[in-house]
């Protein structure tokens, strides 16, 4: 193998290992079940490769819980007694490693199946599948599959680097925990990468089917993602060509054949399993008016909890990194308008009233049968767009884009470092983890070294890509020396 492709195999390489290792100390950093809502996450993937996709019918619960039959040590640990506080550490939640099989409720019992599946069947594959650990290693290898395919696809347009930046502190936590709110970040990277690389391309663009596959696997898995195509559509828009003629059978059915097959696999699940559409625990019965209201009134808080929202809500990112990943999406914003031309110079306006007005459709919709429940990480794609369109308009000269990357790179290290503190001492002890009354699993300083070192990578690569050399092997001096 030799010249671009030997180059381009050894890029993709190094992008998917640093990304394996970064999530790797956030699966570690992470106390047992820190996650939002990760011990039913857990257990529907443990359940699920073990052939349980349905599980029974719990009395007393909603019809969404489901009961199934896991390893036992996966039924304990509960961190009820930690996630509340952010002063609380996670030395409280005891684990019973006990052997056997045991029955347990999880609130996903009903939710579709195919990301619990492949994570389960990995955790299985890699480790005893008895551990919460083993599948946090397989939803990371999933996660970083995934967005090592997105920074492939735009190194060399330096969408990458714009990507990469555009993470916010929440999504990297996700990225190393079992939930469908990491897969659907992940998802819809991927897509947007392909929508801004549409314009990219000299000639014909790539074919619609990059963007959309993505965006039909991701309602697959989430149906209630069905905000993020809204997203995605509006990144897209303005790639699609302005058609002289009415477009034919042929074009029509290329856009919508993903989204009818994961359509068709939605409601097919559905009907089988009887899946739950309503939680009695958290419907509203007011007026339409007061939950516009209190939705409206909530915006402020949801655009917090998607920059810096950590662990079950509990704890934010320090403020440090929230601070720095505003300035980018504020370089980002001046960027398209002072490069963008026409109405497209506006176009984070339009970004800015779908993130805000969206969530409270959603929630106007469906508040009487599962209540006003949009939380911030569910809004993290958009967040994440907000920067990445950015690329559109070709990339900064490198020494502004090195120091966004390395300002972001700087971010997420210190995001880990506050997230180990939460748990070994909580947020109000000591800065120097001293004293901790709860371990990860590898030393906290070995996970930040290992963490800092692997971002720096990552960080080169797409740095060295996008300044042209498409090998991460050549002008070293160039990404990290002074620019021209």
């Amino acid at each position: 193998m030799s010249g671009t492709p030997r180059r381009d195999w050894l890029t993709t390489t190094s992008v998917g290992a640093a990304l394996v290792i970064l999530g790797c100390t956030w699966a570690f950093a992470v106390a047992r079940y820190g996650g939002p809502d990760e011990p039913a996450h857990v257990i529907r993937a443990a359940a699920a490769a073990r052939g349980d996709l349905i599980g029974q019918p719990v009395d007393d619960f909603e019809p969404g819980y489901r009961a199934v039959r896991v390893a036992a040590p996966l039924a304990s640990g509960d961190p009820a007694c930690f996630r509340h506080s952010g002063t609380v550490t996670a030395e409280c939640a005891v684990v019973a490693d006990e052997p056997g099989l045991r029955d347990v409720a999880t609130s996903a019992g009903s939710a579709p199946p195919w990301y619990y599946v492949i994570v389960g069947a990995i955790a299985r594959a890699l480790s005893s599948g008895r551990t919460v650990l083993g599948h946090r290693m397989a939803a990371v290898l999933l996660g970083a599959l995934l967005l090592g395919a997105a920074i492939a696809r735009g190194r060399r347009s330096g969408t990458s680097a714009w990507l990469l930046v555009g993470l916010t502190p929440s999504a990297w936590f996700l990225f190393g925990v079992v939930g469908t709110s990491g897969i659907e970040i992940a998802l819809i990277a991927l897509a947007l990468v392909e929508a801004v690389e549409r314009f990219q391309t000299a000639g014909l663009p790539p074919p619609i089917e990059r963007v959309t596959v993505p965006l039909a696997v991701c309602l697959l898995i989430r149906p209630t993602a069905l905000i993020d195509v809204a997203l995605v559509a509006l990144v897209v828009a303005p790639s699609l060509p302005r058609p002289t003629v009415r477009p034919g059978v042929r074009s029509i059915t290329r856009l919508a054949l993903p989204f009818a097959i994961a359509a068709v696999g939605w409601l097919a699940w559905t009907w089988w399993a009887d899946a739950a559409l309503n939680d009695q625990r958290t419907a509203d019965t007011q007026p339409l008016s007061s939950v516009l209201r209190n939705s409206l009134s909530d915006i402020p808080t949801t655009v917090h909890q998607a920059v810096g929202a950590l662990g079950w809500n509990e704890f934010l990112a320090p403020l440090l990194a929230q601070v720095i990943w505003v300035a980018v999406l504020g370089y980002a914003v001046w960027h398209v308008v002072r490069r963008g031309s026409s109405w497209h110079r506006y176009w984070h306006a339009c970004w800015l009233g779908a993130a805000l007005v969206l969530p409270t459709l959603v929630e106007a919709v469906v508040h009487r049968s599962i209540g006003q429940v949009w939380q911030g990480r569910y809004s993290i794609p958009f967040d994440i767009g907000g920067v990445i369109y950015a690329a559109r308009y070709g990339r900064p000269r490198l020494a502004i884009m090195r120091g966004l990357v390395i300002a972001a790179a700087v971010a997420e290290v210190a995001t880990l470092w506050w997230t180990l503190r939460r748990y070994m001492v909580g947020v109000d002890g000591s800065l120097t983890l001293q004293h901790a009354h709860w371990q990860p699993p590898l030393r906290p300083w070995l996970l930040l070294a290992l963490n800092a070192m692997a971002m720096l990578w990552l960080a080169w690569t797409v740095l060295a890509t996008a300044s042209g050399s498409g090998d991460v092997g050549e002008d070293v001096d160039d990404v990290l020396g002074d620019a021209g």
